[in-house]
């Protein structure tokens, strides 16, 4: 009895990578899954965990944070966090991402068969006794931990001295699998940091914005997967550098940000974001991925000492459209 209709549906569902950890890539927030995901050097927002830890850093209150995705009507998604600061230096954060796939018909190999007459009366017989169904299901519990960093850098009395932040974060991740009949576990760390900067502070022009520099190393060692069947999958090992430069213009309610990128572990994959900030309410998303474009609208409320955020976000695909939801509260 073969599943490669299984293997085929798990591959597309996560739609991004060949690893054990694919169905991450799929995404945590709207916003992020908006900009392409190219959030490395994203801070203040505890989504974005998966692709640099320190994104919780610096974040002045509890976040709460949820995205719901049904892909193409087959496979439901679902992620929710919190992160919560301890004093003015750490933060501590707990996530949990599942990804399901039901309803998959269990068929046989009829390759064996080289009969076609006995091949088709096989058919008929497995149609009129009807096929058993099983699931797929992939999880991922993390644990974040960030501290937060400040300081000046000094280069002698000629020259100002610059203040910077420098949040530092920490995951440990525990991936379980079910798959059919086996099961599979798994234990990951990452690693990463940010470096925050005004370019007024370095150079004399007020009108510069921030640079933020990120970089982060995901599956320290290589993150491995074991399976009841003895067999392993491993996750490599991963670099990701970016960078994000915010652009305020004045008097006008109008900031621009833009994000790049780079995932050292795959050929060429450059990721792209831009953001529109309009109000400080309204946000206004767009994003590559793989060559991929995705595109998004976010919302920004306060109500009863409550900061509640909505945002929705759209890709296509060759499988179909894909719309993704989601919301966070800051308390």
């Amino acid at each position: 009895m073969k599943r490669l209709l299984t293997i085929i549906l798990c591959s597309l569902f996560t739609l991004q990578g060949q690893y054990a950890d694919a169905f991450l890539e799929i995404g945590t927030s709207p916003r992020t899954i908006a900009l392409g995901q190219a959030t490395v050097a994203m801070p203040n927002h505890p989504a974005g965990y998966l692709y640099n830890p320190a994104s919780s850093g610096f974040t002045p209150s509890i976040y709460i944070n949820a995205l719901y995705i049904n892909q193409f009507g087959l496979a439901d998604y679902a992620a929710l966090g919190c992160s919560v600061p301890i004093g003015d230096k750490y933060q501590l954060g707990l996530q949990t991402i599942v990804l399901s796939i039901g309803n998959i018909a269990e068929r046989p190999d009829l390759m064996g068969i080289q009969n076609l007459e006995d091949r088709r009366n096989m058919i008929r017989e497995l149609t009129a006794q009807g096929f058993s169904y099983f699931t797929d299901r992939e999880i991922a519990i993390n644990f974040n931990f960030s501290r937060n960093f400040e300081s000046k850098l000094d280069f002698g009395w000629y020259i100002n001295e610059i203040p910077f932040k420098a949040p530092l974060g920490l995951n440990l991740r525990v991936i379980q699998k079910s798959l059919h009949n086996l099961n599979g576990f798994g234990i990951g760390v990452d690693l990463g940091s940010m470096f925050i900067v005004n370019l007024k502070d370095v150079f004399p022009y007020d009108f510069l914005g921030e640079l933020v520099v990120g970089t982060s190393l995901t599956n320290l060692s290589e993150t491995r997967i074991f399976w009841d069947s003895k067999k392993e999958d491993i996750i490599p090992m991963q670099w990701i550098t970016g960078l994000r430069y915010t652009q305020s213009f004045g008097k006008y309610p109008l900031k621009l940000a833009l994000y790049y990128q780079q995932n050292k572990f795959y050929l060429s994959e450059d990721r792209f974001g831009l953001e529109w900030t309009i109000l400080n309410s309204i946000f206004l998303r767009l994003g590559q991925n793989e060559g991929m474009y995705q595109s998004g609208i976010g919302f920004k409320i306060k109500q009863f000492n409550r900061t509640l955020l909505f945002g929705y976000s759209f890709s296509n695909h060759d499988l179909g459209n894909a719309h993704r939801i989601g919301g966070s509260m800051e308390l």
